[in-house]
């Protein structure tokens, strides 16, 4: 698969190595695209492959059977204006997370969640949906250890969740289908909750697993 992460940071960056280290063709993409090639050379140097580009976003974006959102989330609502009309074409998996500092803790906009904005940005029929909340950019870019665990899928088409399924599968996860995008706010609101966890246990990884099925 062609994939686009839209985002040079280090989830942005740890996801495109999974994703070209389970063999997918990877652009990493930035509006600076000095992040982009710098975000490349590290990927590459510590996979040891060379499925993993730079660029741009509209091309990248263009160029993509699916794209990634990982940037800050001050950015988010400006990149996907700016790119409406290309993602409406494709699947688009938001991994961005909205939150709030001093205690963190999670901070919808007034859609109830990024990926419910995302829908409403692209509009009506466009194929959104969210997953990987739950996973370590730490653990992610640990390119030795293999990966493990749930991570929950939710999405406003059912085609485009069993893709996204089978992204996170094909790099060592286990997705879970969690339903339609109204349960986006449960699923992204796991992330300040680990961030947490991590702080008060002195760990760098916490993650969830799904029992029972």
């Amino acid at each position: 698969m062609k994939i686009t992460v839209i985002g040079a940071g280090k989830m942005g960056s740890g996801l495109a190595m999974r994703f070209a280290m389970a063999g997918h063709d990877v652009t990493i993409a930035s509006f600076d695209r000095t992040l982009a090639e710098e975000a490349v050379q590290t990927a590459r140097q510590l996979t040891g492959r060379t499925n993993i580009f730079s660029g741009e976003n509209a091309e990248a974006a263009a160029w993509a059977e699916l794209v990634v959102m990982v940037i800050p989330v001050t950015s988010r609502r400006e990149v996907l204006e700016s790119l409406r009309d290309i993602l409406r074409e494709k699947i688009l998996v938001d991994v961005t997370i909205p939150m709030a500092m001093g205690p963190i803790r999670y901070a919808p906009p007034a859609e109830g969640s990024n990926a419910q904005e995302t829908y409403a940005i692209l509009g009506e029929g466009s194929r959104v949906a969210a997953g990987f909340h739950t996973v370590s950019f730490t653990l992610l870019r640990k390119v030795d250890t293999p990966l493990s665990g749930s991570t929950l899928i939710v999405g406003s088409d059912p085609a485009a969740v069993e893709t996204v399924m089978s992204l996170a599968k094909s790099i060592g996860l286990r997705p879970v289908n969690a339903g339609g995008l109204e349960f986006a706010p449960t699923v992204e609101s796991l992330t300040p909750m680990l961030l947490g966890i991590n702080k008060r246990c002195g760990v760098g990884g916490a993650g969830i697993d799904i029992t029972g099925i």
